[in-house]
């Protein structure tokens, strides 16, 4: 049997919860499907899939079977795309999603210079704090800022994103500057709401982590509450470089403890692991890349913007 066939079918069995199901997907009949798994078992010598007349359910060894197939599948999607696409020109709907203060910031600003790059491609954005299920919701390409630990997703990382302990010169001027994560205690802090994990914050002390669990003197859901909060002269916080750059760079807030804070969570561009990646999102990913640069603008005020080297 041709094995990668086999292994097709298999995994669309899983993904649609029946053999009908995955004879619909893969337009096959249900016998062709049942002969190819019956196949694939036989030449394994195990059973990878319990079945019933309504579902089937994955065996202890059929889980593990099913994560190596998708890696493999994937790549051989890779291998083809890098061959059949190589030459293609970017075109079709791309749906990107991105949490709302960054989409803001640093993605929707620059899509007129990527569309008219790009005139064949057509963008949704979606702006959303929750965690999109690419696969389920059609979505192309996500911007995660995490620490990515889900193995089913190919990642590309955009840029870096350390966070910055920052407060208002009027706030520093009236309350002063700490010198140590211990002085925080004395500071009115502005974090999010109870229970957040954004809350415990990081720094490395004469070679070892120290994590202050913040508690704020006022906690809210939204990052661009907390900026309007610590530019409003309201107390210390931690924010995103990619919130609070700008304003460091102005003089509107200051930078305290740069030497010992330790947070540094990158933002990447992910995308599913059963997709290749096609012209369009592949145009898209390099674009970010060229507009942040190694280095990027919300970083250093002498860098150029990347929405105006679009120009």
């Amino acid at each position: 049997m041709d094995v990668l066939t086999g292994m097709s079918i298999f995994a669309a069995v899983v993904e649609n919860n029946s053999l009908a199901g995955a004879a619909r997907h893969m337009n096959l009949s249900p016998s062709v499907v049942s002969k190819q798994l019956s196949a694939l078992e036989d030449r394994l010598g195990v059973r990878l899939l319990n079945r019933t007349t309504r579902r089937v359910s994955l065996t202890e060894v059929g889980s593990a079977y099913y994560d190596r197939c998708k890696r493999i599948l994937a790549d051989v999607d890779e291998a083809e795309a890098a061959v059949t696409t190589a030459h293609s020109s970017p075109r079709g709907l791309l749906k990107i999603t991105a949490p709302s203060t960054f989409a803001h910031r640093h993605v929707a600003p620059h899509l007129p210079g990527f569309l008219d790059r790009f005139p064949e491609v057509q963008v949704q954005l979606l702006v959303a704090d929750r965690l999109v299920d690419l696969v389920e919701e059609g979505v192309d390409l996500a911007i995660r800022i995490a620490q990515l630990k889900d193995s089913s997703l190919i990642a590309r990382k955009l840029a870096p994103n350390h966070r910055k302990l920052v407060a208002s010169p009027t706030y520093l001027e009236k309350w002063g500057v700490p010198a140590k994560p211990e002085d925080l205690s004395d500071h009115a802090l502005i974090t999010l709401q109870p229970g957040s994990p954004i809350n415990d914050w990081h720094f490395r002390v004469d070679g070892e982590e120290k994590i202050v669990r913040a508690r704020g003197t006022i906690a809210t859901n939204h990052g661009d509450s907390i900026l309007a909060l610590a530019l409003s002269g309201a107390g210390l916080t931690m924010l995103a470089a990619h919130v609070a750059g700008e304003y460091v760079q102005d003089g509107r807030l200051v930078s305290v403890l740069d030497d010992l804070v330790s947070e540094d969570v990158p933002i990447y561009a992910v995308y599913p692991s059963n997709r290749h990646l096609s012209p369009k999102v592949r145009a898209f990913v390099d674009y970010l890349v060229e507009m942040y640069g190694p280095r990027p603008y919300w970083l250093d005020r002498t860098a150029t913007r990347g929405r105006d080297a679009a120009e």
